[in-house]
């Protein structure tokens, strides 16, 4: 008796139904999709030494120099709070020519509001600073 009981309240339980046309209205809050917009890349090199660059919050900002590790030199770089350091990367030279230079790019992302700076010099680096060497800098207000 039992066993019939079980099975006719699996039988009943299979034979519910859903109502028709219904229709399910989403939240206001699910309906609103923050869809993040891509970040704004920048590019900057030699040509853009000692200049001061607005640019917005989270943005991406690549600093290409020419490098020759070949010779010994390499750009030794600090940067400031506020520049996120993401990656940094020689491109070596397009030619079989031994000795040639190529280009040392950093990636950084603009991290935080505010003032922030990027410098390098050009150097061996078991050389000794003498003011003579080659520089770079930038100035970045980030909003």
């Amino acid at each position: 008796m039992i066993a019939g009981l079980l099975v006719a309240c699996m039988l009943m339980a299979g034979c519910t139904s859903q109502p028709e046309n219904t229709t399910v209205t989403p939240s206001p809050a699910a309906t609103t999709a923050v869809t993040p917009s891509p970040a704004e890349r920048f590019a900057f090199n030699e040509t853009d030494d000692n200049k001061a660059v607005t640019l917005p919050a989270g943005s991406e900002i690549v600093i290409s120099l020419d490098e020759n590790p070949t010779t010994g030199y390499s750009w030794n770089v600090t940067s400031s709070r506020g520049l996120s350091y993401v990656n940094d990367t020689f491109i070596p030279p397009k030619t079989d020519l031994v000795g040639a230079g190529g280009v040392h790019e950093w990636q950084y992302r603009a991290a935080e509001k505010g003032s922030a700076e990027f410098s390098a010099i050009y150097m061996q680096p078991w050389m000794n600073v003498t003011g003579s060497e080659t520089t770079f800098s930038m100035t970045f207000t980030i909003e």
